[in-house]
């Protein structure tokens, strides 16, 4: 890729957006820009996506086109929807609940109305991918400008508070996986995927997220085993990812008890936290296993002092993972749907890497597979499953990856592609 390349998708993309309804071109250009509003402001990104969701909603009707609503993860959804729904009637707190429950349907939706009514053209989504690139660097920039101007001991910058960690992780995930299977392929510029992954883990280490940066793990434990498997590439990234721990922790000592020691001493407090507030979701599941206690109730209800909260330092917060919240809140049924929501999206996905593609075409599917599995697994989603932010982050990113798996549908409107 370079600078002819990406100056010709620009023009094809411009060209093409002419072609589109006034509606059309704004909901495009949000999505194709997402990454950058994340670093202004949650509210306006929330806005976006609502505004996405209700054009989408409204182009159904008008049109009396609901075939979507047979995709299979779209159908779990609406099952979770209705589940969070009822739960949130029974619980003691039915009004906040309630709201809670209902405005997160607007994620999925937010990735749906992508997938399968905003963007049916390649050129759209080239250039979006370039632009999630950019947003990437600008972030490996800032924090750079950071270290050197600032005496932080958190990074902050551009979102104001730590998100540089979730942003890296989710944002940047496809394009870690991407660089890895680059290594593995037959494909030409190995050396600058070896140089964007050294940079990658370099700033990823520095942002101290643990389960984002566990994601390198999952990546490379894949990757050397999947689509195929070849020994001495696997050795060799292995062997280097090893050095590179190495001598960063060289470097950085006292990290050593933040990834390593602390968690392994059980001494680490975020960790006691966690495992407290994870104790506290399953006892209160275990307690409430039919229908749960309502949508973002856990911290309601810890708030209220109506339930035991075994977190050592008594944050009233929600239970820091995906699966065990789904489960204390919406119960036996809402917990197993939310799990088949995400068994099939992952599987849509999945499918789309045995298509006949292009190599390249077909490194990206096996990417947005690859990442799907590090945005998803029980252990990625440490925040509030009903939340705005994070929530944001992680469907911007299904909506891509769902798009990509789309990619033999996807309109070619140049001869540049």
């Amino acid at each position: 890729m370079n600078y002819f390349y990406i100056k010709n998708i620009s023009l094809d993309f411009f060209s093409l957006l002419k072609t589109k309804l006034l509606h059309e071109k704004f909901l495009i250009i949000t999505w194709l820009l997402m990454p950058f509003f994340m670093m202004i402001s949650k509210s306006l990104v929330d806005i976006f996506i609502t505004l996405t969701v209700v054009a989408f909603l409204v182009s159904s009707t008008l049109k009396f086109s609901w075939s979507w609503l047979k995709i299979s993860w779209m159908k779990w959804v609406l099952f979770f929807f209705c589940t969070s729904v009822l739960s949130s009637y029974f619980s003691l707190l039915i009004e906040i609940s309630l709201v809670n429950g209902i405005a997160w349907i607007r994620f999925p939706l937010y990735a749906a109305a992508i997938s399968f009514w905003l963007i049916k053209d390649k050129e759209v989504l080239i250039l979006t991918m370039i632009m999630n690139f950019l947003s990437i660097l600008l972030i490996f920039i800032l924090m750079g400008a950071e270290t050197v101007f600032t005496d932080h001991k958190i990074f902050e910058w551009p979102f104001r508070n730590p998100l540089n960690g979730p942003f890296i992780h989710r944002i940047g995930i496809i394009f870690f996986v991407f660089s890895f299977l680059v290594l593995f392929s037959e494909m030409k510029y190995k050396v600058v995927a070896c140089l964007f992954i050294l940079l990658s883990i370099f700033f990823s280490l520095l942002t101290e997220h643990r389960l984002g940066n566990f994601s390198f793990v999952i990546i490379i434990a894949i990757v050397c085993f999947w689509p195929r498997f070849d020994l001495k590439k696997s050795l060799a990234v292995i062997m280097s990812f090893c050095i590179i721990l190495i001598l960063y922790f060289s470097y950085n000592l006292d990290k050593l008890d933040r990834y390593f020691f602390d968690i392994y001493n059980f001494t680490n407090s975020s960790l006691l936290q966690y495992v407290g507030l994870w104790k506290t979701g399953i006892i209160i599941f275990i307690d409430n296993f039919l229908i749960g206690i309502g949508p973002t109730n856990v911290q309601n209800y810890l708030a209220e002092n109506l339930i035991v909260n075994y977190d050592p330092y008594k944050n009233s917060e929600h239970p820091h993972n995906h699966f065990i919240q789904a489960f204390a809140e919406t119960g036996l049924f809402g917990g197993i749907i939310y799990c088949s929501i995400i068994y099939h999206l992952i599987k849509e996905i999945y499918i789309s890497t045995k298509k006949d593609l292009s190599s390249f075409s077909l490194l990206f599917t096996q990417s947005a597979f690859i990442s799907s599995i590090c945005v998803l697994w029980p252990f990625a989603n440490t925040y509030d499953l009903f939340g705005q932010q994070q929530n944001a982050f992680l469907w911007y990113c299904i909506s891509i990856y769902l798009v990509i798996s789309k990619i033999t549908d996807l309109k070619t409107n140049s001869s540049q592609n």
